[in-house]
This record gives C-alpha cells, structure tokens and sequence, in this order.
C-alpha cells in the first residue's frame, strides 16, 4: 500500500480518514488538551460532508491543528461481495 501523508484539507470524499489535532481546541473548559488520534468516517448529506468519531460529530468550527490521512481499507477475501 502507498504511504499516505497527513493534510490540513479537511476530506471532500466519503470513507475513513485519520484525524490527529485538538478536538476542541488546545483549551477546552479551562483546562490545556493533549491532541487526539481517532478514525473519523466521512459520509455525504444534504449540505455538504458529515464527519463523525466516537459517536459524536466533528465540526469544521471546533479543532484546532486539524490534520487527516485516508485510511485504506484492505481488499475482500475472494467470494465475499460487499
């Protein structure tokens, strides 16, 4: 599989990406954060992109240091039909 580099660009496509950065921001109730690492999975809607981790959304608005790497998922095993 290729190395994939980290970006800033938030995904424009649907799938599973990496995130690495601040949830929400570097100060989150008064309180310094370290920054997290979480598979975020990216889905189409009716305005635009939808991005979700953990059970929660994640919003443009929020991070700080965002950073994203699409994951590659591996290749079915032979008669297996997705």
């Amino acid at each position: 599989m290729p190395v994939r580099k980290w970006t800033k660009e938030w995904p424009k496509k649907e799938g599973y990406y990496w995130f690495y950065g601040y949830r929400y921001g570097r100060i989150s109730c008064s309180t310094s954060c370290d920054p997290e690492y979480c598979l975020v999975d990216v889905r189409k809607c009716a305005n635009g992109m939808m991005f979700t981790t953990n059970g929660q959304f994640l919003f443009k608005s929020e991070p700080e240091e965002a950073h994203f790497q699409k994951v590659d998922l591996p290749e079915l095993p032979p008669n297996f039909k997705h």
